[in-house]
Order: C-alpha cells, then sequence, then structure tokens
C-alpha cells in the first residue's frame, strides 16, 4: 500500500539555507505531496482519524511512522516537526468516510490562496498566518486546513502548503499564498463591479 520514494531523487548531501536542519536531506516535495495525499486517501477510517487528531501525539501514530518510513522523510528536530504538520494538515483536507476512491485532498489547479479566499477567510487571517514563524505557524495552518476543510473547497495545492510549512525562512512562499489570495479577491470584485 505505501509506494516507495526513488532513490535518484532523494539528496541526503545538499545542505539547504532554510529551516531544515543540514544533513536533513531534500525530498522531492512535488511528486512526495501527490503520492502522499492520495494515500492518505486511501486509509481507513481510523488511521486516518489519527492522524487528523494529531499524528505525533505520544510516540505518534503508526500511519504516521509508517508515512515517514515509506517515503524516507528525514526525521531530524524542526524538520520532523513540519513534516508532522503537513501530514496532519493533508489528512484533515481529505474527506471524510469509508470510500476508498474518495479524491485526494492535492488539486494543482486550485491555488492555496485562492482556496483560502473561496473559503472566506479574512485579510486579518491571512496575515497572521503569513507572518507567523515556528509553532505558531503550524498551530495556524492546522486551524486553516480545518476552516478550508469545513467549507468543502475540493482540494487545494498542497504543495505550496506544505513548501510554506517546511520553508518558513523563505518568504516566496507566504508571498506566493498571498499574490493567489488578492489575485481572487480582485477576480471577484471585477466580476461583481
Amino acid at each position: 500500500m505505501y509506494h516507495k520514494v526513488n532513490p535518484a531523487r532523494v539528496d541526503i548531501t545538499t545542505p539547504t539555507k532554510t529551516a531544515i536542519p543540514p544533513l536533513a536531506g531534500k525530498v522531492d516535495i512535488d511528486a512526495t505531496i501527490f503520492r502522499l495525499a492520495r494515500e492518505i486517501s486511501q486509509l481507513a477510517p481510523g488511521p486516518a482519524a489519527s492522524l487528523r487528531r494529531n499524528p505525533m501525539a505520544g510516540s505518534g501514530t503508526a500511519a504516521f511512522w509508517q508515512l515517514l518510513a515509506s517515503y524516507q522523510i528525514p526525521t531530524q528536530g524542526r524538520y520532523l516537526r513540519g513534516w508532522a504538520t503537513v501530514i496532519q494538515a493533508i489528512a484533515i483536507a481529505t474527506p471524510k468516510g469509508r470510500d476508498r476512491n474518495k479524491p485526494s485532498a492535492h488539486n494543482a489547479a486550485n491555488p492555496m490562496g485562492s482556496a483560502l479566499h473561496a473559503a472566506g477567510i479574512s485579510h486579518l487571517r491571512l496575515a497572521r498566518l503569513l507572518s507567523a514563524r515556528e509553532d505558531m505557524r503550524r498551530e495556524l495552518v492546522i486551524r486553516t486546513c480545518r476552516r478550508l476543510a469545513s467549507k468543502d473547497t475540493r482540494g487545494f495545492d498542497l504543495r505550496t502548503l506544505a513548501r510554506f510549512v517546511l520553508y518558513e525562512d523563505n518568504d516566496l512562499h507566504a508571498q506566493k499564498i498571498a499574490r493567489d489570495f488578492y489575485t481572487a479577491t480582485v477576480r471577484k470584485q471585477t466580476h461583481v463591479d
């Protein structure tokens, strides 16, 4: 059931200048998020619910550790907490239920900023989310995903969410979310006028 990452795509020798500690490795975010979202949508209700609640509660849920091992995701420090947030957010955004054919929460055609706008996220909440750091950022991402899930946004581009969480020292990801949010705002205003 779990898919392995192509070892040729995993580079554990290149240090990065991001929130990821040196030697933590580099994961192909695009491929990993696409497959993680699909796999989480196929989980039985029990493991999916444990991921939605808190994948690192206590010693962590079995489903969480299996996903990390299956995708060879490094587990050092902030990187582990970041991936726990990404996996929890994907589980929250994934439709609930026993239907093994339910859609993945990943929809590359729907930018995260557009999804936030469609869900009615206020400008103030967006500003708080985009300016938050470390633990507060992870907490606000989870809250925001709960809001998106309650609004039935039909999925959004989870790659942007993952980069926003994992690479918090790189403002380009927050800027992309803001640009997409305000582009959707302007489009809506243009259609109303």
